[in-house]
């Protein structure tokens, strides 16, 4: 399938935003980045938030909208610093008619150290023709002096009145009619925005109509725990098959759902709070987060 068919078809590409004005977000970082805009310059940044943000859409918004020659990778596959020296190294050594020669590094938070290392030195070296837009889920995992050469903006889930809306919008441009509460459904459950809409639509296209999302089998830190409790194994593994979970954002769901009367609140929270920091680390966050709750069962 094309990739211009693919956007016909799915909600998330046909609908995402080319202006900065159409996206969610706060009042100062929309104002920092219009000021940007208008003056034609940037300097190198670094978009840090978890999925579904629009951080990758701020990135295109900016690159489309300067002089400039772009390189786009997803750093969770090009990775490595052989990456960084051959293809960027060669990309902003390069003189052209733009003004800059930027580079769009997605997921960046996945590259190696010596990677990232290595871009630093990039970032210093070339400052006078190149710019950096970074993405990154998982701050920490940026080195330090990576980060401090970048304009730093966090962008965080939109608040539910921007989701509905969003939805709101999408479905009237659909041609699709959803009362208010069903509309409501859905940004109540899905603070991602991506997940909202391509949830959304596989239910419209399941249904021929929009039914009410599913909002009793959203997981929650306290069936978590209740399940933990009952080492109900069976339960927890299915919790993962959900398209929509979230292994980090359960177990941090999980941490605040321990009453501070429990009769193993200390070891509980221990265990989770280290969990939720490793979290980030796992090549594999379903596997890292049934191991947290495997310890917690036998411990």
């Amino acid at each position: 399938m094309s990739t211009d068919l693919l956007k016909d078809l799915l909600w998330v590409e046909k609908y995402r935003p080319t202006q900065l004005e159409d996206l969610a977000l706060d009042p100062e970082t929309r104002q920092v980045l219009s000021a940007y805009l208008a003056a034609g310059e940037i300097p190198h940044l670094l978009l840090s938030g978890p999925p579904g943000t629009g951080k990758t859409t701020v990135a295109r918004i900016i690159h489309h909208s300067l002089d400039c020659r772009v390189l786009s990778l997803n750093a969770s596959s090009d990775r490595g610093i052989d990456v960084v020296r051959e293809r960027v190294g060669s990309f902003v050594t390069a003189m052209g008619i733009h003004r800059w020669n930027l580079v769009f590094l997605d997921e960046s938070d996945a590259m190696t150290p010596d990677a990232q290392t290595a871009l630093r030195n990039l970032i210093e070296s070339y400052a006078d023709q190149a710019r950096f837009i970074l993405t990154a889920n998982y701050l920490h995992k940026i080195i330090g002096p990576l980060q401090s050469r970048c304009q730093l903006l966090t962008l965080g889930r939109p608040p539910l009145k921007e989701r509905f809306r969003i939805l709101q919008g999408v479905l009237t441009a659909e041609g699709i009619e959803a009362p208010a509460p069903v509309i409501l459904s859905y940004a109540e459950r899905f603070p991602d925005l991506r997940k909202m809409l391509m949830s959304a639509q596989r239910a419209f296209l399941a249904h021929g109509t929009l039914p009410s999302a599913v909002v009793e089998d959203a997981v929650s830190g306290t069936s978590i725990l209740e399940m933990m409790t009952a080492k109900n194994w069976t339960g927890l593994r299915r919790l993962t098959t959900d398209g929509n979970f979230d292994p980090q954002q359960a177990l941090r769901d999980l941490f605040w759902a321990i009453p501070d009367d429990h009769p193993r609140v200390g070891f509980l929270r221990h265990v989770i709070g280290k969990a939720v920091h490793e979290s980030g680390f796992s090549p594999d966050p379903v596997i890292h987060f049934l191991g947290s709750l495997a310890e917690v069962m036998e411990g």
